[in-house]
């Protein structure tokens, strides 16, 4: 996500900036190498990565919120294995 639609998305959730690039897509750079593996062991790695604060998962076209919470990653899973991580 852009830096000023982070900082935009986090004046609206009410946090300082700071807040919103320390959550976590200050780790998206890292997810093109959790895709493709265990549900378990991705969920182990983003768990260790700090200002993940929630992390939500499920199958490909489940119905989610469209909230956006900066400290939040989305896993989506289908047979055991991530197919996307998103931030929000």
């Amino acid at each position: 996500m852009p830096r000023g639609a982070v900082l935009l998305a986090a004046a609206l959730a009410g946090i300082g900036p700071a807040a919103a690039e320390d959550g976590c897509a200050r780790h998206a750079t890292a997810f093109p190498a959790l895709i493709g593996g265990a549900e378990a062991d991705v969920l182990a790695a983003l768990r260790a990565m700090p200002g993940i604060r929630t992390i939500r998962t499920g199958a490909p076209d489940s119905p989610m919120t469209q909230d956006w919470r900066p400290d939040r990653a989305t896993v989506i899973v289908a047979g055991g294995r991530v197919l996307r991580i998103t931030c929000g």
